[in-house]
């Protein structure tokens, strides 16, 4: 363990830099921490899982103070690192409803991460998602009930910490109100405070007492807690909050933990102040103790700061204290701080934890057209219409065909929609099939923006209940709200919550009888 007289005050700023690894180039200062891996907003990293594990290996071995390496482990290691597992979204965990496969999920979720040398994830996502149209949040959520939520995300920290991955609970004040996405612009946790402190804030508060390492400040407000107004009448983002993270969270909550900022490229943080440069160091005298991803400028920033006396250096030593802490609970002071091996049963361990999560969580929403179970005797062709904006689900509506076609049905796809422009020939075409599935796909970020249905994918919904409503399914592999928005007249209904082949397995399974479906909505619908 290193005591903060042993560093310098360069080291000590270092301690408070996470940064980006870069698969060819290496870190030649002692930075806290390295992010690694793909992004939320981007695909899985492919590298190679033996190439990401040497050069992690790698900085665990230059490090003199021992280094955290984070990636958005989510949903699983796969989906920031190919070759790993991904797991379906929380969401769809939020829908299994069991304690024991939410400890598993962060246990699996650990066991990977350790494989490669990563010893902190960006997760789990704790916010509410109390609005259907927020963009950032959705399916990445538990769900939308704070005593649920707070259940099952208690042993995904669990499952992650009591195996050697630290976990952060993300985006504190909370995001899923907000109509906007952070990304782009500043958004608003708009919850009354009392209301706020049976919400949002109870998850937080109930994660901090359960023993969290860190919590993400995000790029938002709080504006019924906040009394600083910041130049043009408006409240600053958690991000730039003394009020928010070092009065409210570390003070009446008392965190005591690590407290990460969200990523500083992001709108909502970005325009506050003259430069990006000055609102880092805003950021960090507001409480934040580490900084994602800051610029290259940020060192030279914070000694200025620090030398100047604009930030106390017992600002400095907090955090950096609360930084080796951590790495201290994680053990990585210890001189066999490696990447662990994953043996065969831990393998299968992972995989099955994958395939329940998915399984448990596919719900029916209704049936009244009493088309379950689906069966050969009366259903023997099938149309498959898939709708998104995200040109690899179709790689899975392919899946979807063939699930059905190994069981006997004749499937024809439709991937460029029905010929809506002429209703009799969709009429007649529907005619054809004895049963005919709207496969909806969506995931946050593709594209960044709303995640709502416009273009070409609006038009193929415009006339799908048109025909033949008591012969069609509606299934969503994505947000659980389409139903409500887009398929209100639709009389068979499922959600499934990710767009994973286990998850679309799981629903084949389920609509021939092979399982059953579950019931358990993880967000109220009407």
């Amino acid at each position: 363990m290193f005591a903060l007289s042993d560093l310098t005050l360069r080291e000590k700023i270092l301690q408070t830099m996470v940064i980006r690894g870069d698969k060819d180039c290496f870190v030649h200062e002692n930075v806290g921490g390295i992010f690694f891996g793909g992004e939320i907003i981007t695909e899985p990293n492919d590298m190679g899982i033996d190439r990401a594990r040497k050069i992690l290996e790698r900085y665990i071995e230059n490090a003199k103070i021992p280094i955290l390496i984070t990636s958005d482990f989510e949903n699983g290691c796969g989906s920031m690192f190919q070759g790993l597992t991904p797991m379906p979204y929380l969401m769809g965990l939020g829908a299994a409803d069991s304690e024991e496969l939410a400890y598993n999920y962060g246990l699996a979720t650990a066991l990977e991460a350790r494989s490669i040398g990563a010893n902190w994830t960006l997760s789990p996502v704790s916010d509410l998602n109390l609005n259907p149209r927020n963009p950032l949040v959705g399916i990445r959520s538990i769900g939308d009930d704070p005593d649920h939520a707070v259940r099952l995300l208690r042993q995904v920290v669990r499952g992650m910490q009591e195996n050697g991955l630290a976990a952060c609970a993300k985006h504190f004040p909370g995001d899923g109100l907000d109509y906007r996405d952070q990304h782009i612009v500043t958004t608003n946790n708009t919850l009354p405070f009392e209301q706020w402190k049976e919400k949002s804030g109870r998850i937080f508060q109930e994660l901090i007492d359960a023993g969290v390492y860190s919590i993400m400040a995000g790029h938002i407000t709080l504006p019924d807690y906040q009394k600083e107004v910041f130049g043009n009448g408006m409240k600053l983002p958690a991000t730039l909050s003394f009020e928010l993270i070092t009065n409210l969270l570390k003070g009446e909550m008392g965190f005591d933990g690590v407290v990460v900022t969200d990523a500083l490229g992001m709108g909502g943080f970005l325009g506050w102040y003259p430069t990006r440069r000055r609102s880092e160091v805003e950021a960090f005298k507001a409480g934040c103790d580490m900084m994602l991803w800051p610029t290259a400028n940020y060192l030279g920033d914070m000694t200025e700061a620090i030398e100047y006396g604009y930030i106390p250096v017992e600002r400095l030593d907090d955090a950096v204290s609360r930084i080796l802490r951590m790495k201290e609970k994680l053990g990585l002071f210890d001189k066999d701080n490696h990447a662990t091996v994953l043996s065969g049963q831990d393998q299968a361990f992972i995989r099955k934890t994958q395939q329940e999560t998915a399984k448990r969580s596919v719900t029916l929403i209704r049936d009244k057209a009493g088309i379950f179970p689906v069966t050969l005797m009366r259903y023997k062709k099938i149309a498959i219409i898939p709708i998104s904006h995200y040109k690899p689900a179709y790689e899975e509506a392919e899946l979807l065909c063939e699930e059905f076609r190994s069981r006997g049905f004749e499937v024809d796809i439709y991937k460029d929609g029905l010929p809506i422009s002429q209703e009799s020939n969709l009429e007649t075409m529907i005619d054809q099939y004895d049963l005919v599935i709207y496969a909806l796909f969506s995931r946050g970020f593709r594209p960044i923006g709303f995640i709502d249905y416009m273009g070409n994918e609006a038009e193929k919904i415009a006339h799908s209940l048109n025909y033949a409503v008591e012969k069609t399914i509606v299934v969503s592999f994505g947000s659980p709200y389409f139903g409500e928005q887009y398929f209100e007249r639709a009389l068979t209904y499922v959600n499934a919550y990710s767009m994973l082949s286990p998850s679309v397995e799981a629903f084949v399974q389920a609509a021939v009888g092979e399982e059953s479906f579950g019931t358990f909505s993880p967000v109220h619908l009407k």
